[in-house]
């Protein structure tokens, strides 16, 4: 717990999600937004309310470990979830690499050793691991970058992207655009 920070003040929405009221039909667009992923119901409470996204070390201990929960339930698959696809995965992995060391503002010396990407789960998590420059953007802004929408990443059973670097981790739902989390989780390795 003690690798997670301060709550971020940044409340704006990842660029290019769509208003989670967008996908409702008229009628149902004047109900109240839930701070739980709309993907099924299944997901444990968000630990903070929509729209901020970061979780941080001088929160409560069990907004702390309601985010750990969260996070996990994320990468968790569910009964309407395409089958896991390794080989779309591995052919994404390698379209991200490029995308995801041009993204990373760490110094050279450190992209060159902690630069990758990594499928998790047999491509159910797609990891972006960096040396500097992981937020709450960067999962679908790499994504876009690579030509990949969430629609094509869910049909392939990519549930997650993730993004690591030596402050944050921020993981992206593909089921729910709006649905980021945060915690300042520095990578060790």
């Amino acid at each position: 717990m003690d690798q997670l920070l301060e709550a971020s003040t940044h409340a704006d929405p990842p660029e290019a999600a769509p208003p989670a009221e967008a996908a409702a039909p008229p009628s149902q667009s004047a109900a109240p937004v839930s701070d739980a992923s709309t993907w099924d119901g299944a997901m444990p409470p968000r630990p903070i309310p929509k729209p901020a996204m970061t979780v941080g070390s001088g929160m409560p201990a069990e907004t702390q470990m309601k985010a750990i929960a969260y996070m996990a339930a994320m990468g968790q698959p569910g009964p309407g979830d395409a089958n896991a696809d390794p080989e779309y995965a591995a052919s994404l992995a390698l379209q991200l690499k490029p995308i995801t060391m041009s993204m990373d503002k760490g110094p050279a010396d450190d992209k060159l050793r902690l630069d990758r990407v990594e499928v998790v789960a047999s491509g159910r998590r797609i990891d972006l691991l960096m040396a500097d420059g992981c937020d709450a953007r960067t999962p679908q802004q790499a994504a876009a970058r690579a030509g990949a929408t969430f629609v094509t990443l869910q049909s392939h059973g990519v549930i997650v992207i993730r993004c690591n670097d030596s402050h944050v981790q921020c993981l992206q739902s593909t089921r729910d655009p709006s649905d980021v989390l945060c915690t300042t989780a520095p990578r060790h390795r």
